[in-house]
């Protein structure tokens, strides 16, 4: 009789420790092309240009999502130019990332949102993020995801 009582409380455990783990939006997932369209605007106006993207890390979790995004111009030239942009006196400076672009999106009734994001930070920006919105480190960090 105490075998069976334990028995479901074993398979009520096992969803809760499998929410806590991060999934990659990959190529193909609708998501992807809509946190990108989500973060474009902000970079354009940063760099006076349009941006494509090249991207290293991108994760979801529930209604979050978490990305590493290297910006680049569309066209031949690829590269921006980071001193021709307002954080020149950064790169200047030498505390500037080459424009890598870490992104913290939230998803609302209306779709993603741009929560918060740090272009070409010397820093790890995303433990703040962590501790704000209650998310898993798992979120953050590459190879944690299932």
């Amino acid at each position: 009789m105490a075998r069976r009582a334990v028995l479901p409380l074993l398979f009520l455990a096992v969803p809760a420790r499998a929410q806590q783990h991060a999934m990659d939006v990959v190529r193909g997932d609708p998501d992807r092309r809509l946190l990108l369209e989500a973060i474009r605007p902000t970079l354009m106006r940063a760099t006076d240009g349009p941006v494509r993207f090249t991207v290293r890390e991108l994760r979801r979790f529930g209604d979050f999502a978490y990305g590493v995004l290297q910006p680049r111009r569309p066209d031949g030239e690829g590269t921006i130019d980071w001193t021709a942009t307002p954080y020149r006196a950064r790169v200047e400076s030498g505390q500037f990332d080459n424009g890598a672009t870490h992104v913290l999106w939230r998803r609302l009734a209306g779709g993603w949102k741009v929560e918060e994001y740090a272009v070409g930070p010397t820093e790890v920006v995303w433990t703040q993020w962590q501790r704000r919105y209650r998310l898993p480190q798992t979120l953050f960090e590459p190879g944690g995801q299932q």
